[in-house]
């Protein structure tokens, strides 16, 4: 059998059960790697690729199997219709791909007058979601014959209207693809439009900062120009809104070691060159918990004894925090230091009150003494690239008339709904337009469930970086009992 041109960065030649398992091995292979890049950036629990990676391990022993079994000519059937050739293609995908969230993950959406109960019956399974979610892409290895063989399993009829017609037709497309949408008929679709419909449902369900995703289909296989049946139900798809990759926009090979560290958004370089520091950041760099190797207590509640075990696997200051500050003006809000010291004073160590003394500039220092001082008291070296002391600042009041602020008018409706001290945080960043650190997730949440229905477009957003994980004191057994 000859050998085809590369569709998704491998050769593919006579494809023997031997030959799948090799090109097999190397795909699992750059899975594994990836999976534990993605343990060294504290990721893999953020990144779903588990589903992908367990059907390539699935696949990996079917193909181990095959290899074993003498009967040539079965085996060569099951090799025809292996898998492997999609999971490569996705796999092709993603190496192209930046701001990766998870592959193979599905999606669902309701329907007017459905109950809550019946939403799981209507879902998308997307292959690939990048682009910090705003992206989906879905593989389909359908061939032009077998696009023929649905259409004319479903006995479509090519139309034989005129250009004019046809012209005035596109002008009511809109209106029809919401109709198609809103109120089914997919009865009459071949699979592939059907499917991308699906998707469109599916995409219209979510929201990131008021915009959905949006959908590209890759179809390698799939020839334009050649047959205008085939065109036209092109044409169908991109009306939908969907961008397509066809065979004429094929993948070359790419090296998976180059690209692994492109495949992930990196958070910090969106940062201002100021941040504003929360209060739950600001108790984070001074805790025993950050600092020092703590053993559990028996007076310990749940949610500190979960902090031992955390900070065992993740060391939050060397790996996240440091990296984050790093070459960094910091800054905090009065209330905010205020607040801070206050829990520090009543359930603080004598080891976090002396940290908070350092990093909020109550002692007149170098910098060199500061940085000198505090990697005494930790366990973790004080990077260079931290700018100490943390600077105290007076918050603008939005309610303030004198006052010139850049806040859109979302940013009232949010100020009503937080606490005296969230405002002063929260809006300050954002009437600065400088990135707020915090690890407050009810609160960030609260502010996009707010902005999600207030918020023009997405740029009335604040710049805000939620860290994924969490510090308290480690107090005193007196201080938190009482």
């Amino acid at each position: 059998m000859a050998s085809t041109p590369p569709t998704n960065g491998h050769e593919r030649t006579l494809p023997t059960a031997a030959d799948l398992l090799t090109r097999c091995q190397l795909l699992l292979q750059e899975l594994e790697t990836f999976k534990t890049y993605l343990k060294s950036r504290k990721q893999d629990s953020q990144i779903e690729i588990a589903h992908f990676r367990n059907t390539v391990k699935s696949e990996h022993r079917t193909l181990q199997r095959l290899c074993d079994q003498k009967d040539a000519q079965a085996t060569q059937h099951t090799v025809n219709s292996s898998n492997l050739p999609f999971l490569e293609t996705v796999w092709g995908v993603v190496k192209r791909e930046r701001g990766l969230q998870a592959m193979q993950k599905r999606f669902y959406w309701s329907e007017k007058g459905q109950r809550r109960g019946q939403k799981k019956q209507n879902s998308a399974l997307v292959d690939v979601v990048a682009g910090d979610g705003l992206s989906w892409i879905k593989v389909s290895l359908l061939t032009n014959n077998r696009l023929l063989f649905d259409k004319a399993k479903l006995g479509w009829e090519d139309g034989s209207s005129s250009e004019e017609e046809e012209e005035d037709e596109d002008g009511e497309e809109q209106g029809k693809k919401e109709d198609q949408l809103e109120n089914g008929g997919d009865e009459d679709d071949v699979p592939l439009i059907k499917m991308t419909k699906d998707l469109v449902r599916a995409a219209r369900e979510v929201k990131i900062r008021t915009r959905s995703p949006k959908i590209t289909l890759v179809l390698p296989k799939i020839k334009e120009g050649e047959v205008d049946a085939i065109d036209k139900i092109l044409d169908q798809l991109r009306k939908l809104g969907v961008q397509l990759i066809t065979s004429s926009s094929a993948f070359s090979p790419i090296d998976f070691e180059k690209v692994m560290p492109h495949l992930l958004t990196d958070p910090f370089e969106a940062f201002t060159s100021t941040l504003n520091i929360d209060c739950t950041i600001l108790l984070a760099l001074v805790s025993d918990f950050s600092h020092c190797s703590v053993e559990a207590e028996p007076w310990f509640h749940r949610a500190l004894k979960r902090q031992v075990e955390i900070e065992d696997e993740e060391n939050l200051l060397p790996n996240l925090l440091y990296p984050a500050l790093a070459d960094r003006e910091l800054v905090c809000t009065d209330e905010a230091a205020k607040r801070m010291r206050e829990i520090v004073d009543t359930i603080g160590t004598e080891g976090e009150k002396e940290r908070t003394k350092w990093f909020m500039g109550d002692i007149n220092a170098t910098l060199e003494d500061v940085r000198g001082k505090l990697t005494q008291l930790s366990r973790f070296a004080v990077p260079e690239s931290l700018r100490l002391p943390i600077k105290t600042q007076t918050p603008d009041s939005i309610s303030d008339p004198t006052t010139t602020t850049t806040l859109p008018p979302s940013a009232s409706k949010v100020s009503s709904q937080l606490t005296s001290i969230n405002q002063s945080v929260f809006l300050h960043g954002w009437s600065r337009d400088i990135t707020t650190i915090t690890s407050n997730r009810t609160v960030v949440k609260q502010i996009e469930n707010i902005l999600a229905k207030e918020a023009k477009d997405e740029t009335e957003w604040p710049l805000i970086w939620l860290c994924p994980t969490a510090r308290s004191l480690v107090g005193k057994e007196k201080g938190r009992r009482e």
